[in-house]
């Protein structure tokens, strides 16, 4: 039996609020994190062991008759049936099921009895946050927890390095494997490292170059089923030098025969991207994403979304597998269809893709949830108070939200209401223009730039600061006036606009007319430089 290194998580402990009122649940979760990285086995069943218990504290909560009993599928079904539960609550139970009953079953692959299960570190994680999610729901739920106090889960580290040199060499290919992985992320972040940044010497990179070839060598002879590709990422970003007999391209096809998640499929097709094999490295990444690795779904979606190709399919795609964003591009979809034809069903729609995106704390819906109470229900929400605090979620979650989806030109238009927001219009303003659907469209992003832009240029002349601008001023304001723009057209012909258009006072650097003592010096110098010259 193999040595396990006990872990603990020293950032904090994530499931600490289940302590108090449902410590079963507390210690399957801590159990299942303590297994974490040495026999990932062992942690999907006790993942398993905690869904099941969840089933019995939630159908003990809600007082279901008769209480939840048979075998697990048949738990989650009678939470499911007493629509007590969230769909998104039963679909992770489901998925958990799934990869717990491997973890206790036998297989039998070509009249062999195989008891081992091999879970990659991607998708181990993927659980683990699925397992602090069902937790979270569990506590609020049952406990009363609040759920601002909870961030991510955040993976467990070792008590030790030394306990895992001592498993690895008492032949835990698991232990060794982490050391492996662990000498890899530190040298692929030494080796980005360039200039002044750069904090190592040469002989400090080599001696970690050494313990990650030592250590993936021995991996490698434990058989370890992820060796093939660390050693293709190893060789990829030049990290390990590449053999005659072994370099990146044949490691990598080595490590697609045992690629059951996609991310060998992945990563080699990224590879090949980046080497110009440009139709066979999407072809990969294609395979990787049907496969449902979250990092080719999310590449696939990208591609969907800016080419205008099967957006609803990969959304489908990634929902199936539980791609945050992909709940995020659904809730956008959403808003599309019901901003080209408002209906009840639309937004019926519409109101279910925000709900589901939410639970999942999908990335950036804050912003879209934010957009359609300001839009959508903007009869409900006419306090200016709340309208501001929308305003505001919507600029803290841009950042957030996937590259892919256009929300540019909506979130300009809300954030329009307050010049504070200026430095945000200047730097979504070519994709709001982009994502505008007429030339009067964009003439009315123009314009409303001018106007800010000179209510800046008005707050800034005492300090002689500059505006910053896409354009000078005159001549987005001459660009709006001229593409039919009413409030442009007005302005222009107005005494103040056609000082704008003559640059007297105003350009796109900001500065005003000046004072009557800067004028003074300047004809003082003016003069000084004359004489100079006579002289």
């Amino acid at each position: 039996m193999q040595a396990q290194t006990h872990f603990e998580n020293e950032n904090k402990d994530n499931f600490a609020f289940l302590k108090d009122g449902l410590g079963e649940l507390y210690k399957q979760a801590v159990l299942a994190e303590r297994y974490y990285f040495t026999d990932p086995q062992s942690s999907m069943a006790k993942i398993r062991l905690f869904v099941e218990l969840a089933c019995h504290e939630l159908g003990k909560h809600f007082k279901l008759r008769p209480p939840v009993h048979g075998d697990l599928s048949n738990k989650i079904k009678m939470l499911q049936a007493s629509n007590c539960i969230e769909e998104w609550v039963i679909g992770e139970m489901n998925a958990l099921r799934h990869d717990g009953n491997r973890s206790v079953h036998m297989t039998e692959v070509n009249g062999a009895y195989i008891a081992e299960m091999k879970v990659s570190r991607t998708r181990m994680k993927q659980h683990m946050s699925s397992v602090f999610e069902i937790a979270k729901y569990v506590g609020q739920t049952i406990l009363g927890n609040s759920q601002k106090n909870y961030d991510a889960w955040q993976e467990p580290t070792p008590c030790k390095l030394s306990s895992f040199v001592t498993d690895a060499l008492n032949g835990s290919k698991e232990a060794s494997y982490y050391l492996a992985s662990k000498f890899y992320s530190e040298l692929l972040e030494m080796s980005e490292q360039a200039g002044k940044s750069r904090w190592w010497h040469k002989e400090q990179y080599l001696d970690k170059q050494a313990d990650l070839s030592y250590w993936l060598e021995k991996a490698h002879r434990q058989d370890h089923s992820q060796s093939w590709l660390l050693f293709a990422k190893c060789y990829a970003n030049k990290l390990l030098q590449e053999e005659a007999t072994r370099n990146a391209k044949t490691c990598f096809k080595l490590a697609l025969k045992v690629d059951e998640e996609g991310e060998v499929a992945f990563e080699f097709g990224s590879y090949l991207l980046k080497h110009e094999e440009t139709k066979l490295g999407e072809e990969y990444i294609r395979q990787a994403a049907e496969q449902g690795y979250h990092q080719a779904l999310s590449f696939e979606l990208d591609v969907a979304f800016r080419s205008g190709g099967d957006k609803e399919s990969w959304v489908e795609r990634g929902i199936e597998y539980r791609l945050p964003e992909a709940f995020t591009a659904d809730a956008f979809l959403k808003l599309e269809a019901y901003e080209f034809e408002p209906t009840e069903e639309s937004l019926k729609a519409l109101r279910s893709a925000l709900v589901a995106a939410q639970s999942r704390r999908a990335p950036g819906i804050a912003l879209l949830k934010s957009y359609v109470d300001l839009t959508v229900y903007a009869e409900q929400q006419r306090d200016k108070a709340a309208q501001n605090q929308s305003i505001q979620i919507m600029v803290d979650s841009y950042e957030s939200v996937p590259d892919y989806l256009d929300v540019e030109l909506r979130l300009f238009n809300q954030i329009t209401q307050n010049d504070k927001h200026y430095d945000l219009m200047i730097e979504i303003y070519h994709q709001a223009i982009l994502q505008a659907n007429d030339e009067l469209e964009e003439a009315n992003v123009k314009y409303t730039v001018v106007k800010h832009a000179l209510i800046k240029a008005g707050e800034k002349f005492k300090m002689r600061d500059g505006v910053k601008t896409p354009k000078p001023i005159p001549t987005l304001l001459q660009e709006a006036a001229d593409a039919g723009h009413s409030e442009a057209r007005a302005y222009v012909n107005s005494a103040e606009g056609k000082a704008v258009l003559k640059s007297i006072g105003f350009t796109n650097q900001g500065k005003m007319q000046k004072n009557a003592a800067e004028k003074v010096k300047n004809k003082r110098k003016r003069k000084l430089a004359k004489k100079a010259k006579r002289k």
